[in-house]
Parts: C-alpha cells; structure tokens; sequence
C-alpha cells in the first residue's frame, strides 16, 4: 500500500520536521504523565487517555483525544502509546459520546481499536 503524505502544517515546539504520513484512524491509550505536544505546549494528562491517531511520523503518532477540548494534529510520542486491552475495548464500547447531554455517537471500536467506519490513510 503506498503511503499518503500528511500535512501536518506547523509544527509544535521541541517536534522535529520529518515527513508524516496519514494512516487508518485508530483508537488508542496514551499513558498517564506523557507529554500530549500541540502548538500551544503540552496538554498532556496524569491519567492513561482515549486517543485518535489518524498519522505518524518517525517518533510520534498524530492525532487528538477522544473526548476534550478538541485539539489536534497533537503529536504523541510512539513509546508513549499503546494499544487498548480487550477489557478496555468492551468497556470504550458501552460509552456514548455527546455534546450539552445531547448523545450524537455511541462508541464501535473492534479490538485492534479501529471503528467500521474509520478513514484509510
């Protein structure tokens, strides 16, 4: 499969320039205390967080939180992320995402992380 570029745009502070290239959009943890690089510093949390990666570079996946400020393009060093656990898959999946208490999604996720009808890179 060839690879598609991915146009991070400008960069956050102390993140190298290498190319970036999108991938398959997939759900997955970012350990508690790692750093969570945006252009507007590290928003990185205390606690293991649901992450979307949509794109990577040579040290870091590129993407945002599930739940949020809305950010993205965050850069989240490689070492940093893991894949969600079977338990934590079925427990992500019984979760609904809305915005005001107004339900717009009910969380799908297979348990490689990826949804139905995530997008291909």
């Amino acid at each position: 499969m060839e690879r598609v570029p991915y146009d991070v745009g400008k960069r956050p502070a102390g993140v190298i320039d290498t190319p970036a290239y999108k991938l398959k959009t997939r759900t997955m943890i970012l350990k508690a205390g790692s750093d969570a690089l945006h252009q507007l510093g590290n928003i990185g949390t205390d606690i293991d967080d649901n992450i979307l990666v949509y794109a990577e570079d040579k040290d870091y996946y590129i993407g945002k939180y599930v739940t949020g400020f809305g950010f993205f393009d965050v850069h989240f060093r490689k070492d940093d992320v893991r894949p969600l656990t079977r338990e934590e898959v079925d427990e992500f999946n019984t979760q609904y995402l809305g915005i005001d208490g107004q339900v717009f999604n009910k969380n799908n996720i297979d348990y490689d992380g990826y949804s139905p009808d995530s997008s291909e890179g």
